[in-house]
């Protein structure tokens, strides 16, 4: 087979014109037999990305089914049934998920997007104007005659109020 990565301009120094024309075919050759090699490819993979659409959004149905309002109207020996060919069914589909995933792993992908990301605050701008709010409680002695003990602080939710255009973040520490 024709090397066409290695070929260099000095290959193509001196050649008659019917060697560079048969030259030129075995090229054009080689690059339409690459054009279909991608092609294939490319539909293997458009049909492993159906595929792999399909397992999911059967999944997710599943699921759907499991929990939906239907199944808790079912008698006991029907939840049973159910439940039981739902689980085989599921464990098919996700093997046949993962080892589609798997025969098709490429290093270098983009990490597993199955697994949903949890979502997280951001920490409110720092140029905001604070102000915190104490809670002490009116009395501090136990109805045992004690007096309280701190034993920390709990932070409520921070409000945000915008007074004028101008923003500031409110703090509500709570004594325990």
């Amino acid at each position: 087979m024709l090397r066409v990565d290695q070929l260099s301009a000095q290959d193509f120094v001196g050649l008659s014109l019917g060697a560079a024309a048969q030259l030129a075919a075995r090229v054009l050759a080689h690059v339409g037999e690459q054009s279909r090699q991608i092609e294939s490819q490319a539909q293997a993979i458009e049909f492993r990305d159906a595929k792999i659409a399909s397992i999911t959004f059967e999944l997710r149905r599943l699921k759907a089914w499991r929990f939906g309002a239907k199944t808790e109207c079912m008698s006991a020996e029907q939840r049973q049934l159910f439940e039981e060919t739902m689980a085989a069914d599921q464990a098919d589909l996700e093997a046949q998920l993962a080892a589609l995933k798997a025969a098709f792993k490429v290093p270098g992908n983009a990490p597993d997007t199955d697994t949903p990301r949890k979502p997280k605050r951001q920490a409110l701008p720092e140029h905001l104007k604070r102000v915190d709010h104490h809670h002490e409680p009116e009395n501090t002695i136990c109805d045992c005659g004690e007096a309280m003990v701190r034993i920390g602080e709990a932070m409520s939710p921070l409000n945000v109020e915008i007074l004028f255009q101008r923003s500031r973040v409110t703090a509500n520490p709570a004594r325990r």
